[in-house]
């Protein structure tokens, strides 16, 4: 084999997969293995040609210059691969600095010495595609421009992204603002290390309002930025323009001033971080090939005036002087690489691509009551499910002996529940409202008149206290109110937990009594013993000395599995949208101590519907 001298030994696995490619002939080796220590890239590379039918539509050389790198750890980690030629660059599936391929994901390769053929020839047929203009096909899904900053030189004054919130709906009100510029409003996420884009507008009006929770905003950290649209962000191929020179060549081609727009961005004294900005918006569609149906923000990031008053010794320099020096031979020159940061659209579609629960939940607003392990998961699970506006009411304070089976964890030990537990979630969820009262049950009109004003404006109310006088108090204000209830509660050791849904005609009380008439007519198929265990004073949990207040024993994968299957169940029910009332019993198998069974370890063992 021939290799150039290097300072690091090559593994064998590595010099058995070079010699392997060499034998398939399938690139012509220019450069044979050498030791690269560049950091993130430490490894051993070769260089070479690869073949691509020529002519082609993008005029890609018959010969491509190529560099392959076997990172370290090979053959546990991807070869990354790179074109050194410069009518390579610019493409879909491809970094817009360097030049790396996007290749398939790498446990589709194999993890010995035929994992580099496989890359080469992945790498190979990338090329083709890219000759022939298929890396993004009509009907595949839409792909950004790559705006990853790796070889910027500079560090940015601020890593957080932007986020926004942009859906089809808001793009038919930005349509006609396309070529146009206007001031946008942001704020500093409250103990969310994320920059939130809240009001835009134009000289005159307001464009367009963000929905975030007003408890994830720092009203203390406004910024205030600019924003421009263009209708195309793409300068060459499918790359975003990368220096300053190119940003002003596409704004120009849409009567867009770039450099007074930067200007008027970069002399706003932002305090905290000193940072100005500049939001470029463009359409993008769903699916490649389609019409726009969104609205894409990309932000540039850069120090502001503030910044430079304070580098300079000289306080009294005029800004126009300032400025004239930073657009001429520093910062902001027309060669200078652009400062792309980060950013994300939250918009709910966005952020629960991976999995949400049905509409009908997450545009309800729903009361929960009882925050302890069983409500504070519930309320856990639909925050994360996307649930709009939640509201929690818990009388108590997180102990410490809560934590082993409660979501919360030691930053709120001694703080009321239903408010710690708002809190966090709050931060979990931008887009929910979540309120928590410090309060239990009964409510009353006159002397909790947030928390009962928010109770009368609930669709569901949620009954996880355990406590039988507030069962009876939100099933009578439930079926006086004409609201849904569903009410939640374990037997000993959470072995069962029952699930009770009001119907249109029926309230959760008269579920309740007629549950309770069949099991102690063991018409269950478990029995009224069963069902209604009376532990032992011995049985019980007592947590310590003091006052004798005993709690039910449960191991919190016990509770999380049952109550994970009820709200499944509950989704669906909702989601059908029958008005029907339900009781579903959900019993949890013990294993056995030696073997595993076959059996399932969660089943349905009871269930009926009413009107």
């Amino acid at each position: 084999m021939d290799t150039m001298l290097n300072d690091a030994k090559i593994p064998e696995v590595v010099l058995e997969a070079y010699d392997l490619l060499l034998q398939y002939r399938i690139v012509d080796v220019t450069k044979p293995l050498y030791w690269n220590h560049t950091s993130g890239r430490k490894g051993w590379i070769f260089d070479c040609v690869v073949s691509v039918p020529y002519p082609n539509p993008e005029n890609i050389p018959a010969a491509v210059d190529v560099q392959v790198c076997i990172l370290e750890g090979f053959p546990f980690l991807p070869v990354d691969i790179f074109s050194n030629c410069e009518e390579v660059k610019g493409f879909p599936h491809q970094d817009s600095e360097t030049g790396k391929l996007c290749l398939p994901a790498e446990r589709l390769a194999p993890r010995n010495a035929e994992r580099l053929v496989h890359y080469v020839n992945w790498a190979k047929n990338w090329l083709t595609d890219a000759a022939n203009a298929n890396l993004l096909k009509p009907g595949d899904p839409y792909e950004l421009p790559d705006f990853s900053r790796k070889l910027l030189g500079e560090s940015f004054p601020t890593d957080f992204p932007i986020l926004f919130n942009e859906t089809e709906k808001s793009y038919e009100k930005w349509k006609p603002y396309i070529g146009k510029s206007g001031i946008v409003e942001c704020f500093v996420g409250n103990c969310i290390p994320a920059i939130f884009a809240v009001r835009f507008s134009d000289n005159s009006s307001i464009v367009w309002e963000s929905e975030f929770s007003s408890g994830i905003l720092d009203q203390d950290k406004k910024l205030i930025g600019n924003w421009l649209i263009l209708p195309d962000i793409r300068f060459k191929r499918h790359r975003p323009p990368q220096t300053y020179r190119e940003i002003t060549q596409l704004c120009s081609a849409n009567d867009l001033d770039f450099y007074d727009i930067l200007k008027e961005a970069w002399k706003v004294e932002n305090r905290d971080p000193e940072i100005g900005l500049i939001l470029i918006g463009f359409p993008i569609p769903k699916i490649y090939g389609e019409k726009p149906i969104e609205m894409h923000w990309q932000p540039l990031v850069f120090p502001n005036l503030r910044v430079e008053r304070k580098s300079v010794k000289c306080k009294s320099i005029k800004l126009n002087r300032i400025w004239k020096r930073l657009q001429e031979h520093d910062r902001f020159k027309f060669a200078q690489q652009l400062p792309w940061g980060k950013s994300s659209n939250v918009a709910d579609d966005r952020i629960y691509a991976r999995g949400s629960y049905s509409r009908s939940i997450r545009s309800a607003r729903v009361a929960i009551f009882g925050c302890g392990a069983l409500g504070s998961l519930i309320a856990e699970l639909l925050t994360r499910g996307g649930v709009r506006v939640l509201y929690l009411f818990d009388p108590k304070n997180i102990q410490i002996g809560n934590f082993c089976r409660h979501t919360l964890d030691g930053t709120f030990l001694g703080f009321n529940k239903a408010k710690s537990l708002a809190w966090k979630l709050s931060r979990t969820n931008p887009l929910s409202t979540i309120i928590g009262y410090p309060i239990g049950i009964p409510l009353s009109p006159s002397s909790q008149n947030d928390a009962y004003k928010s109770l009368s404006r609930t669709d569901i109310i949620i009954n996880s206290t355990a406590s039988e006088s507030a069962f009876d108090w939100l099933n009578k204000y439930a079926t006086v109110e004409r609201k849904q209830i569903i009410s939640l509660f374990f037997n000993f050791h959470a072995e069962l937990i029952t699930l009770l849904i009001s119907g249109r005609e029926t309230s959760c009380d008269e579920i309740f009594q007629d549950l309770m008439s069949c099991v102690k007519k063991e018409q269950l198929p478990i029995t009224s013993q069963e069902y209604l265990y009376q532990p032992s004073r011995e049985e019980q949990i007592i947590e310590g000395a003091g006052c004798w207040h005993p709690t039910f024993p449960a191991l919190n994968a016990h509770i999380y599995v049952l109550t994970a299957t009820a709200m499944d169940i509950i989704n669906h029910h909702i989601e059908q949208g029958d008005g029907k009332g339900l009781v579903v019993i959900i019993k949890r198998n013990s294993l056995n101590s030696k073997v595993v069974q076959s059996s399932p370890f969660v089943e349905i063992v009871w269930t009926n519907q009413y009107p």
